[in-house]
């Protein structure tokens, strides 16, 4: 345990941002217990990312005091329109019921993130572990970059072009140089304190209260939900090693939050019952978190659209058929709109709907990619989503029974069919990931996700989790009146000891019953992803050792010549110096090229590009590529596995990772 003491302090200082950033907006409209803390979670994740937007645009550095002021503008704006969007004053004044207080909708979402954290942990194995995967390295290095350049604006991020900037969502990266600004850790520490929180904190808050959304806000559906949120490892465990997709696990986590405003524009499930907040509130929500998670991935219009799909459908139809809504305190009512307006409203919604489907497919297309299927046919990716560990090892068994008689008891809820639609939905889009070869249709589904398995896989939680929590609650209620029943026979002790006895002892078995085989296919997955000795296909600890001393051999202003592909590229994140390739895909100068191919034999060229680069360190880390054998690391032949050459000279080295010198070249 003493190995992950040096996370704490940054992981207090994520913690410490969100929440100094987001209850302000929530203080603001007058919310209080869980539904400050359901809004203040998007709130602070907004600001971080309209914060760097201005900052960048207005030229000031990227620090706290940019975010912090943007949260205080943003919480005067809706102090301001309070009258108009806020909670009245005489019903923040009433007394809140136990299951609509702040500690318990919070502690619930605690038994998911430290379950959550437990296998992080165990699949780390330190608390500055790095990523042993390709995107680890833009990650790293792009926050490097807004921390040298105090620029955190997505409109100014140039890792892969340098002098030339494209848009690129750097909520995570601003965020992360944050808490290594203010807590002085490393950026691998840095970023591993905001992967906790965002799996452990964000995630599980935004999990219970969609759970409490689409099953009633009682106390149990917020433990149990607390529960749920840790029961499904593909997220946010397989996207913490997958990738490893930093920015788009932000966004999915985020995304709870947008899909609980949207239950409640709608009038959905318990929605509005479980979160009473008036309709401005809502909108403030949906519209704030849905910035949040756009600006974290824009991927996040994609997932949204799959998610929103049928609960829309159901919301025209009960319009066009003249159903009742549901009410604040979940009673059902009949609006006060006529069925024609209602019926004509909920055409043009549909019509809306399709338009945004159409644009999101059209310009939210990426570029081709030969993902494959991991199945020979639907069935093998069937029967892994059905088994809850869709693309990794074994089936969860006991969560797959809860999400069956959740589907079994939603089946007999009229008002609540549409819950079993939305998880189809997002089934079929991973089985046709998975269980289909490549091909024009599938390419068509699937473009906006890069045609990947695994970024589908992600998304099941998301339609099984509602499906669980009602199975789970079910369960647990019958366990309950059993326990109640067995309590009597136990006189000694008070009521309240003896129920609180038995909610935890519950409350522990629904926790062990949910990991068991799902933990166990996260750990070994996300391990997998993480392992650091000779072998790690990306930095290797001899490679780590060699970075670490880089600045005793290399001047401050030095150009370190690098192979990105065999991970020197993270000589950029580790300690600042500035490499010639930050990253494996980009546009560099041309002269890059000349100069790693040739500089082991001294080509005229390879010297002349070295010259004019002003580069005269070169690290050797061999030919073991973050892409085994990939023919996009042919270019660097000349500064991988040099064995004997007269143009460099050894400056240090650690087993078969070199640091040399060109020395063989006149570089003046």
């Amino acid at each position: 345990m003493t190995a992950w003491l040096p996370l704490a302090l940054p992981a207090l200082v994520a913690l410490g941002i969100v929440a100094v950033l987001g209850l302000p907006s929530a203080y603001a409209l007058r919310l209080r217990g869980a539904a400050a803390a359901v809004v203040a979670v998007p709130a602070a994740f907004a600001v971080l990312a309209l914060a760097p937007i201005f900052s960048g645009a207005l030229g000031i550095p990227w620090t706290l005091l940019s975010p912090f002021v943007v949260a205080l503008i943003l919480a005067l704006v809706l102090l301001v329109l309070r009258r108009w969007l806020g909670v009245p004053r005489e019903a923040a004044a009433r007394r809140l019921a136990p299951s609509q207080r702040f500690w318990v909708l919070v502690g619930a979402a605690a038994i998911g993130g430290i379950a959550t954290a437990t296998i992080l942990m165990l699949s780390m194995k330190s608390a500055d572990a790095i990523s042993q995967t390709y995107d680890a390295i833009f990650h790293l290095n792009a926050t490097r970059l807004i921390l040298d350049s105090g620029n955190a604006s997505p409109f100014a991020m140039d890792l892969a072009s340098p002098g030339d900037p494209a848009f690129y969502p750097t909520l995570w990266h601003g965020f992360v140089a944050l808490v290594a600004q203010l807590s002085g850790a490393s950026i691998p520490l840095a970023t591993n304190a905001v992967l906790f929180v965002v799996c452990c904190v964000v995630w599980p808050i935004g999990a219970v209260a969609l759970g409490r959304a689409l099953a009633g806000p009682s106390t149990r559906v917020t433990v149990v939900s607390g529960v749920v949120a840790a029961a499904f490892p593909n997220f946010p465990l397989s996207l913490a090693g997958f990738g490893v997709l930093y920015p788009n696990l932000l966004s999915l986590a985020l995304l709870p939050y947008v899909l609980v405003a949207a239950l409640q524009l709608l009038g959905l499930g318990w929605s509005r019952r479980s979160l009473p907040l008036p309709i401005g509130t809502s909108w403030t929500l949906f519209i704030g978190s849905l910035g949040a998670a756009v600006l974290a991935h824009p991927n996040a219009v994609h997932v949204l659209i799959l998610w929103l799909a049928v609960p829309i459908i159901a919301a025209a139809a009960r319009a066009f058929r003249g159903g009742r809504i549901a009410a604040a305190d979940g009673s059902l009512v009949q609006p006060s709109r006529s069925r024609a307006l209602r019926a004509s409203l909920a055409a043009v919604g549909l019509a809306a709907f399709a338009a945004l489907v159409v644009l999101a497919w059209y310009f939210g297309r990426t570029t081709t990619n030969p993902w494959e299927g991991g199945h020979p046919s639907p069935f093998g990716a069937i029967l892994d989503a059905v088994g809850a560990t869709p693309k990794m090892e074994g089936h969860n068994w006991p969560v797959t029974l809860l999400v069956l008689l959740g589907a079994a008891l939603l089946l007999r809820r009229r008002r609540l069919r549409w819950v079993l639609g939305l998880s189809l939905v997002l089934i079929a889009f991973y089985v046709i990931a998975d269980g289909f070869p490549t091909s024009d249709w599938r390419t068509f589904f699937l473009s906006p996700w890069y045609n990947d398995p695994w970024r589908l896989a992600a998304l099941v939680p998301l339609g099984a989790l509602p499906l669980a929590v009602h199975g789970a609650s079910a369960a647990a209620a019958v366990a309950g009146t059993a326990m109640r029943r067995t309590a009597r026979m136990f006189p000694a002790g008070g009521e309240r000891s003896r129920h609180a006895f038995w909610v935890a002892f519950a409350t522990l078995f629904l926790l062990a019953a949910t990991q068991g085989a799902g933990a166990f296919a996260a750990v070994n997955y996300v391990s997998s992803k993480y392992e650091f000795d000779r072998w790690s296909p990306l930095l290797s600890p001899d490679e780590r050792a060699i970075i670490e001393r880089l600045p005793q051999h290399v001047p401050d202003d030095a150009i370190i010549i690098d192979n990105p592909w065999n991970g020197g590229a993270l000589a950029y994140a580790l300690t600042g110096l500035e490499v010639l390739v930050p990253h494996t895909s980009g546009t560099y100068d041309p002269d890059v090229a000349e100069l790693t191919s040739g500089i082991d034999r001294g080509t005229p060229e390879a010297c002349a590009a070295a010259a004019d680069l002003g580069a005269e360190f070169v690290l050797d880390f061999g030919r073991e590529y973050v892409f085994p054998g990939t023919p996009r690391a042919i270019p660097y032949l000349g500064i991988s596995g040099v064995e004997d050459s007269a143009t460099l000279t050894e400056v240090d080295r650690e087993g078969g990772a070199v640091l040399y010198r060109i020395t063989g070249c006149d570089l003046n």
